[in-house]
C-alpha cells in the first residue's frame, strides 16, 4: 500500500469545501448550529484526504456534542454506525479499552453477513505526528466521511488480544 503524505493544507476540491476552510466567522455560525441530532455542520467539515485544519475542527466539534467520548467505556454488544450514513463500521466483538479518550478497536467490521469487504476505507499517511509505527486516515466505505485513524501499535499500547495489531 502506497503511503501519501499528510495533508497539512487543503490543495483539492474536497478539501478546499471544507466547512473548516471557511472564513472563522462563517465557520463558527455553522458550527454553533451543532447538535447531536443537527450534525450537518460536522459532516461539512470532512473531507479526503482530511487536512490539519478540518481534521482539528471535527475532533473540536466532536468533543462539543459528546461533552468527552461517551462510547469509551460503553461495551454493549452491537456494531458501531457511521454517523452520517448509518453504515456499520464497528463491531463491539472488536472493542477494547485503548489509552486514549475514543474508543478502541482492532479492525473494522466486515460488510455483509459472510463477511467480504471492510466497512472502511484506510489511506495509510507519512509523519503523522511523529509516530514511528504504520498511521492511516479511516473513512465510512460508504459515504467517505472522516472516521479518524488507526496505528499499527495495539499490542504495543495494552492490546492482549492475541490478534492485536491495530488501534483504530
Amino acid at each position: 500500500m502506497a503511503t501519501a503524505p499528510r495533508a497539512l493544507v487543503a490543495s483539492t476540491a474536497s478539501q478546499r469545501a471544507s466547512l473548516a476552510e471557511q472564513k472563522t466567522c462563517v465557520k463558527y455560525a455553522r458550527y454553533a448550529d451543532l447538535t447531536r441530532a443537527h450534525r450537518a455542520p460536522y459532516f461539512e467539515v470532512s473531507c479526503r484526504p482530511i487536512t490539519v485544519k478540518a481534521e482539528d475542527d471535527m475532533e473540536m466539534l466532536s468533543d462539543l456534542v459528546t461533552w468527552g467520548e461517551e462510547f469509551t467505556a460503553f461495551f454493549e454488544p452491537g456494531l458501531y454506525r457511521c454517523a452520517r450514513c448509518g453504515a456499520g463500521i464497528y463491531s463491539s466483538e472488536d472493542k477494547w479499552k485503548g489509552p486514549c479518550v475514543w474508543p478502541s478497536f482492532r479492525k473494522a467490521a466486515a460488510e455483509g453477513e459472510g463477511g467480504g469487504a471492510e466497512a472502511a476505507a484506510f489511506v495509510d499517511v507519512a509523519n503523522y505526528n511523529k509516530y514511528a509505527c504504520r498511521v492511516s486516515e479511516v473513512y465510512c466505505a460508504h459515504c467517505d466521511l472522516f472516521i479518524g485513524h488507526r496505528f499499527e501499535d495495539g499490542a504495543a499500547k495494552g492490546d492482549d488480544h492475541p490478534d492485536a495489531r491495530w488501534r483504530h
